[in-house]
């Protein structure tokens, strides 16, 4: 029986490694892509639910209270009573700390400059009254006006 070409093509092994390496890649990325398909809406309920989550939670800053002491030198040199410290606490508590941090910043530097009023040096008390109770300064960083 003589072979012809085409039936020697087709008994041919030589190449048959490369073919079947062809096949498995395609089937493993075939099955990737059919994994990431069912696994991607879960995945973004999931950062939906998270989301979600982190946003309706409130951080509670209750520990953070008026104290009256912090603003003795201004009550002595008569800047400010007790109810005007407490409103300025108040304003101060309602920052966020990045706010407070950044209105320091600028306070102490307009304050070392001699521009601030009698009103933004006690807003710049009771920053640093908020922010170390916050413990984001510390009471060492921050001398709280002890003399005016």
């Amino acid at each position: 029986m003589q072979d012809s070409n085409w039936h020697k093509f087709l008994s041919s092994e030589s190449g048959a490694i490369s073919v079947d390496w062809v096949v498995l890649t395609a089937a493993v990325a075939g099955m990737a892509l059919a994994a990431t398909a069912v696994i991607e809406e879960g995945i973004s309920d999931l950062a939906s639910d998270l989301e979600a989550e982190l946003r309706s939670q409130q951080i509670s800053d209750a520990f953070v209270v008026f104290t009256s002491a912090h603003f003795n030198a201004l009550y002595d040199a008569g800047l400010i009573d007790e109810d005007g410290a407490e409103a300025m606490f108040d304003i101060a508590n309602a920052m966020t700390n990045a706010a407070i941090i950044g209105g320091l910043e600028d306070g102490i530097l307009a304050y070392n400059d001699g521009d601030l009023s009698d009103e933004d040096i006690a807003l710049l008390v009771a920053m640093a009254s908020v922010g170390v109770q916050r413990n984001i300064i510390s009471n060492d960083d921050v001398n709280l006006v002890s003399t005016y």
